[in-house]
């Protein structure tokens, strides 16, 4: 068994112990009507359970989808008052716990590619040749050819 695999095997491990850690927290949510409610405590055992199965079938970021689920159908329940604060203490440790395993054992990001740009061209700048291919001429005229010069033709 390669290092990868065996690391991915105990996080998968890890996940699972964590998930069952929640629902362990969540079992007995009946005991007590003060802490939790009847119905939502069958909805948010539920949610353990979906978590639990993504979670076994090595799936961590369907598991994390579900456990994201699962918080927000605690944070509805602990503010209408179906959970108790101390419930809901215990219940969202867990959460963190299991989050924590999940997101450990998701597969790594690949590193981003870097693609190289090419830098401008030194030819890029303004064309000093005219359309044939000969320098262009400037503005104004050569100051030793034009007339009244004395470039030695005229006198």
């Amino acid at each position: 068994m390669s290092r990868n695999t065996r690391a991915e095997a105990r996080r998968a491990r890890l996940g699972i112990v964590a998930v069952v850690l929640l629902a362990s927290t969540l079992s007995g949510c009946t005991a007590t009507k003060a802490e939790i409610g009847t119905s939502v405590a069958k909805s948010l055992e539920a949610s353990v359970m979906t978590v639990t199965k993504s979670a076994a079938a090595g799936d961590p970021a369907a598991a994390l989808l579900a456990l994201a689920a699962l918080q927000t159908q605690l944070t509805r329940a602990t503010a209408s008052g179906a959970v108790s604060a101390d419930r809901q203490a215990r219940i969202q440790a867990s959460i963190d716990l299991v989050r924590a395993d999940l997101t450990a054992a998701l597969p790594p990001k690949p590193a981003p590619t870097i693609t190289q740009t090419t830098a401008p061209s030194s030819n890029d700048g303004p064309d000093t040749k005219d359309d044939k291919g000969a320098p262009s001429k400037g503005k104004g005229k050569d100051p030793g050819t034009g007339p009244g010069k004395n470039n030695g033709n005229n006198k």
